[in-house]
């Protein structure tokens, strides 16, 4: 008789082998569940890097857009390419001219007047009419990701693509808070007449070439309005100009205003910490008198070519850190030019910041002047970007000799000719 709950050896011979069988099958589906993973993840890393260089060279192409030149749907071509092509897929390994020619990704860039435009125009067709080009769109090559674990499930490689549209936002929707020092137009006046009747002129000098045109493409007069390629003394002589004498400062509203401050914020340069932004039409008050506060706005401007002298506090190389190129090269300094080729170069010795040496300035018409001693009230008509072609020198003859470059910089739209109160700041934005 067999005790109860003992089996014979012989009962069990059929089950020999079944929880390997299902352990091997298990694993089989786990493999292919953590391939599956890791494929589907390798994938959406792929996707973001195609997405990032997208975005990148959207934004530099929509960059190019406010260039009044001819060739600026070329140029936007141009930077969407190159901006592109310093990006790299698949874990950051691969280039996409491995697998879209240079010349064949300039396909890839498109343009519209409006977002919602389409087709978007090829570059041919945007050079045919670029005046009302704000969008550009870019897409990536289409690229061959390859697939490592989920072959049977995904196959042996997917391919992807990305794309981005960036554009020139609603002009006067960017708050940008410029530096206290005003510049001044002739305005609405082509004459440029002061109180007395005597006519004015804003005294450009041109660099070689002459002064490059308008926007719209007219002539530009440098003794009449901001041309770009042409040199501006913003000071004043010591007994011309609408405010003899004086630096024409700008004071923010509820700042004090005195040496000091003009001296920090000079050489803290184009931001918000102290002042609103400024807006067209906006009354704002000078804080110079003739012949008071030289000093204190050579010293701010100095420290971006790294010179750092009086202040209280002093100023000081981390707070208000050189350019990259700090030459002044002979009596009239470096061109805005020479300055992005960068030749003649002087590096300085503190760690530097770039674009120290552009100035977002007030432009205010000289009409708004009517007080010569510079305590008046005076309107902003519009910003301009100004080069700072050399340090500011000591004395009465210390003026700040600044080349206007308007729409050549990013996010800086020059002042359009003719005096209108229309705020002109825009910057390239990514849509979608």
């Amino acid at each position: 008789m067999r005790p109860a709950g003992i089996t014979k050896n012989s009962d069990r011979k059929n089950e020999r082998g079944s929880v390997l069988a299902y352990t091997v099958i298990s694993a089989l589906f786990l493999f292919f569940a953590v391939g599956l993973g890791v494929d589907l993840s390798h994938l959406y890393l792929a996707k973001a890097e195609l997405q990032n260089a997208a975005d990148a060279a959207a934004l530099a192409g929509a960059s190019a857009l406010t260039n009044p030149e001819p060739d600026r749907i070329t140029d936007a071509v141009d930077r969407a390419v190159a901006v592109m092509n310093l990006n790299k897929y698949n874990f950051d390994n691969r280039t996409y001219a491995a697998v879209t020619s240079v010349a064949d990704q300039r396909a890839l860039v498109e343009f519209a007047v409006n977002l919602d435009d389409n087709p978007y125009l090829t570059e041919a067709q945007a050079i045919a009419a670029p005046d009302n080009i704000r969008f550009v769109r870019v897409r990536t090559p289409t690229v061959p990701i390859s697939i490592f674990f989920a072959v049977p499930i995904l196959g042996g490689s997917k391919n992807l693509d990305a794309r981005a549209t960036a554009g020139l936002s609603v002009p006067g929707n960017v708050n940008f808070c410029p530096a206290p020092l005003a510049v001044i137009d002739c305005g609405a006046d082509p004459q440029c007449l002061d109180a007395d009747g005597n006519p004015q002129s804003m005294g450009g000098i041109c660099n070689a070439g002459g002064p490059r045109p308008n926007p719209d493409g007219t002539a530009c007069d440098p003794n009449k309005q901001f041309c770009r390629n042409c040199v501006y003394t913003i000071r004043a002589g010591p007994s011309d100009g609408p405010a003899p004498g004086n630096f024409h400062g700008l004071c923010c509203p509820g700042q004090t205003c005195d040496a000091e401050w003009i001296r920090q914020r000079l050489a803290g340069g184009n931001n918000c910490i102290e002042c609103p932004p400024a807006n067209p039409g906006e009354e704002v008050t000078p804080t110079t008198k003739p012949g008071i506060n030289a000093g204190p706005i050579r010293q701010g401007i100095n420290t971006r070519f790294d010179e750092y002298n009086g202040g209280d506090p002093p100023l000081n190389p981390v707070d208000h850190p050189p350019d990259p190129n700090i030459a002044s090269d002979g009596e009239d300094g470096i061109t805005y030019d020479e300055y992005l080729a960068g030749d003649p170069f002087q590096a300085p010795t503190h760690t530097p910041q770039d674009g120290r040496r552009i100035l977002v300035l007030p432009i205010t018409p000289f009409s708004t002047w009517t007080d010569a001693n510079g305590r008046d009230t005076v309107s902003v008509s519009s910003l301009g970007a100004f080069f700072i072609q050399k340090k500011v020198g000591n004395g009465n003859d210390g003026a700040i000799k600044a080349e206007y470059i308007g729409p050549d910089i990013v996010s800086v739209v020059g002042r359009t000719p003719g005096g209108t109160n229309v705020t002109n700041i825009v910057t390239p934005v990514l849509y979608r």
